[in-house]
């Protein structure tokens, strides 16, 4: 296990910085998509399916509602 997380410190390290606003921007469209898909499928579920996962049916549709922008 030590190993892994030293692996892992080195190659964080080892990332590149220069390029970090560009990652960022790459990654703002697979968000937003994650997001839309998210929200539609929630969109999608009955009352009834909302209540079996354990979730409030309201916060599920106001989350359902929001824009794909948003957090």
């Amino acid at each position: 296990m030590d190993l892994v997380m030293a692996d892992s410190l080195v190659e964080a390290r080892a990332a590149p910085r220069q390029c970090g606003w560009l990652r960022t921007l790459l990654r703002q469209p697979a968000l937003w998509f994650l997001r839309a898909n998210r929200r539609k499928e929630l969109s999608s579920l009955d009352a009834g399916q909302i209540r079996d996962c354990g979730l409030d049916p309201v916060a599920v549709h106001l989350e359902a509602q929001k824009p794909f922008w948003c957090e």
